[in-house]
């Protein structure tokens, strides 16, 4: 199995960077990728909650993508379900947790399996 070939996703990847252009260094939010392809796997899916001032969700899924891809703990992502495939479905906003970095398992051979896989995290109010 190619994993290039099941990337159906896209990602944009938004990090909080130092601003040192000024007297005081600042943090601003910039993008530091778009359209790198991924896939959201291994859905957790859970209800939406209920309570008296708002109602929230909390999902936990994964997302996989070439080891290349510089994401690091605490990056916000925006993934484009379905951008590679000509679909448009929601898109998702969660953070990223630390990668797990799967190189090619059979030694030299290039099965195109090498992958890093990133547990997201996805709170919202709605």
């Amino acid at each position: 199995m190619n994993f290039d070939a099941w990337y159906t996703d896209t990602v944009d990847v938004w990090r909080v960077v130092p601003d040192e252009s000024k007297a005081l260094i600042s943090n601003s939010r910039e993008q530091v990728l778009t359209a790198v392809p991924c896939r959201v796997y291994r859905s957790g899916k859970k209800t939406i909650q209920m309570q008296q001032t708002a109602a929230n969700i909390n999902q936990e899924d994964s997302l996989a993508c070439g080891l290349g891809v510089d994401i690091r703990p605490g990056d916000e992502l925006i993934v484009h379900r379905g951008a590679r495939i000509g679909r448009n479905f929601a898109n998702i906003r969660a953070f990223a947790a630390d990668p797990n970095y799967y190189p090619e398992p059979v030694g030299n051979i290039m099965g195109g399996l090498a992958h890093q896989e990133i547990h997201l995290l996805q709170q919202e109010r709605v």
